[in-house]
């Protein structure tokens, strides 16, 4: 089942074009990592799914249909900022989570609490911003909404902590089989536990796929290769990434895949079809 679609969403500040023709879905189930560098446009797609962000054109559609205040007690939102209200005890943020999300889930929230030592007594201003982090998150989860986005979720954590948030998230997503969109610049932890990827850079999806599809339809080969049969994507440590239905190459890892995107085809030339030559060694 669609929990989200976004639909060739656009949005300019100040003239300036923030978002160009937005596309991606979600499924229950899945959890999409909306993966790019810093200023691509990761947080301001959040905000427009949510409606906390104006968008110029575009379609945003929540169980199929426009945005609405009925639905968000189906959502639940955890921004990069991590704001929280001075003075407020995580008892205040239970009571308040719990009154607002019809769904919540007590127990979850409980043994939470219990393995991470944390009181209700315990004021969340005066956290580590890790700590705040990680509280937020598991909120978030707690309210056992059907779509949860979450901006930089692993942001500020210890190793520790960080590949146990993982775990409880990918299982929670399983258990629960709600849609989660994680934002991330953090490639190298995604392919723990996203299940599909939207890659994104200055504005704009090069790539949106499952996980699974993403790497059984590129392949890393020499830059040195017969390139004819293949689309080239970006330059890798002196080899290419490419996208292609022959059986050439290696299969690439996650990481491999963003990168290569994100590169694109800066530091090459294409001297003759399908042959290629590295151009800049700074690109390597």
């Amino acid at each position: 089942m669609v929990v989200l679609e976004v639909k060739n969403l656009s949005k300019r500040i100040s003239g300036k074009q923030i978002l160009a023709d937005v596309n991606f879905s979600v499924q229950k189930g899945e959890i999409l990592a909306l993966v790019g560098p810093n200023g691509a446009g990761k947080t301001t797609t959040l905000k427009c799914i949510i409606n906390a962000a104006s968008r110029d054109t575009g379609e945003v559609l929540i169980f199929g249909k426009p945005f609405e205040p009925s639905l968000k007690k189906n959502i639940a939102f955890v921004s990069e900022h991590r704001k929280v209200f001075s003075r407020l005890t995580l008892g205040d943020y239970y009571k308040m989570y719990q009154a607002l999300y019809p769904n919540w889930d007590d127990l979850f929230f409980k043994n939470f609490l219990s393995s991470y030592g944390f009181s209700t007594s315990q004021e969340l201003s005066k956290f580590s911003m890790g700590q705040r982090t990680l509280i937020l998150v598991i909120l978030a989860l707690a309210t056992n909404a059907e779509l949860v986005l979450l901006d930089e979720p692993t942001q500020n954590l210890d190793p520790t902590v960080r590949f146990e948030l993982i775990q409880l998230i990918k299982q929670y997503v399983q258990e629960k089989n709600i849609a989660v969109i994680v934002s991330s610049h953090e490639i190298f932890e995604l392919e723990e536990y996203a299940t599909n990827i939207a890659i994104i850079k200055n504005g704009t999806i090069l790539y949106c796929d499952s996980i699974d599809d993403a790497k059984q339809k590129h392949r890393i080969v020499s830059s040195m290769a017969n390139l004819k049969d293949a689309e080239v994507i970006g330059l890798l440590d002196g080899e290419v990434l490419v996208r292609t239905e022959k059986d050439m190459g290696e299969y690439p890892r996650l990481n491999q895949i963003i990168i290569g995107y994100l590169r694109g085809k800066e530091g090459m030339q294409e001297i003759k079809s399908g042959y290629y030559q590295i151009t800049d060694l700074n690109s390597v």
